[in-house]
C-alpha cells in the first residue's frame, strides 16, 4: 500500500494491515503532517517501489493519541514464521536424543545382563574382561598367559634357551598363581619336552599381571614351538568337575 503526503507528496510504501480495519491518522516523517487514513476496500497485491521512493534515513518521533508515524508502520512487527531448517534442526537433535536414549538402554541391558551374554555368546567374555567388567567363564582359574616369548642365545656352543610371559588377572578379586607348565612342541605340535617352574609373586592383582621367565639348557632340535599353560591346584580340579 503506498500512501502520498498531500503537504509534501513524499510517498511511502506500507504494510495494509498495520492501518487497521477503522482506519488510523499518520503522520508524514519528512514534514510532519497527520491525516487519517483508511485501508483500501480492496487489498491489493503487494505493490513494487519501481519509482524508488523510500523511507526517510532520519527516524520520526511518535506521536500521543491513537497516531503513528508512517515510518512506525512500515516498520512494525509482522507474525515470525519458524524457518523450515530451524524445524529440520529440532528433528535432528531429537534424533539424537533417542539414539542416545536407545544406546543407553542397550548398554544398561548388556551390563546388568552380562552373565546370560555370556553364556550365550562366549566370545563377549573377552569385550567385557577388557572393560574391567567381571562375568563368569569357563576358566575357573581367574587367569591367563599373555605375551608368551622366547629367545634363544648361544654360549660356549650350548644353546640357552629364554621363556617370558604374563599372567593376567581377569577378575576383581586378587588370585594366587599356580605352577606353570612349558611344553616344547614339534612341527606338528607333538610334545617334545616340558617342565613346570613357580612363579615368585604369589598373588595377582585385580585385572593386574605378573611377568615370568623361565630357561634351559640345549632343548631338544625337533622343537619347533613353545607353549605354556596354567596347572590348576588339585583342589580347583575337584571343585570343577562337582
Amino acid at each position: 500500500m503506498i500512501l502520498t503526503c498531500s503537504t509534501c507528496s513524499t510517498r511511502y510504501l506500507i504494510d495494509p494491515a498495520s492501518v487497521g480495519a477503522a482506519g488510523r491518522t499518520v503522520k508524514c516523517a519528512k514534514c510532519g503532517h497527520k491525516w487519517k487514513e483508511y485501508p483500501p476496500s480492496d487489498l491489493p497485491k503487494q505493490v513494487a517501489d519501481d519509482e524508488g521512493f523510500a523511507i526517510p534515513s532520519e527516524p520520526a518521533p511518535a506521536f500521543a493519541g491513537n497516531g503513528m508515524s508512517i515510518e512506525e508502520m512500515t516498520t512494525a512487527p509482522t507474525r515470525k514464521v519458524r524457518p523450515v531448517a530451524q524445524t529440520k534442526k529440532s528433528r535432528g537433535w531429537l534424533g539424537w536424543l533417542i539414539f542416545v536414549f536407545l544406546l543407553g538402554g542397550i548398554g544398561a541391558g548388556g551390563f546388568y545382563g552380562k552373565q546370560y551374554v555370556v553364556q550365550f555368546w562366549p566370545a563377549t567374555a573377552k569385550m567385557y574382561q577388557a572393560l574391567k567388567i567381571d562375568v563368569k567363564t569357563t576358566n575357573t582359574l581367574g587367569l591367563e598367559i599373555r605375551e608368551l616369548k622366547t629367545k634363544s642365545v648361544l654360549e660356549n656352543g650350548v644353546v640357552h634357551l629364554t621363556v617370558t610371559g604374563k599372567v593376567v588377572n581377569l577378575t576383581a578379586t586378587p588370585r594366587p598363581i599356580p605352577r606353570i607348565s612349558i611344553r616344547l612342541v614339534d612341527g606338528n605340535g607333538d610334545h617334545v619336552y616340558s617342565w613346570s617352574m613357580v612363579v615368585d609373586q604369589e598373588n595377582v592383582e585385580p585385572w593386574g599381571s605378573a611377568e615370568f621367565s623361565s630357561s634351559m639348557k640345549q632343548p631338544p632340535e625337533e622343537a619347533k614351538h613353545v607353549k605354556a599353560d596354567l596347572i590348576a591346584p588339585k583342589k580347583a580340579t575337584s571343585e570343577s568337575k562337582h
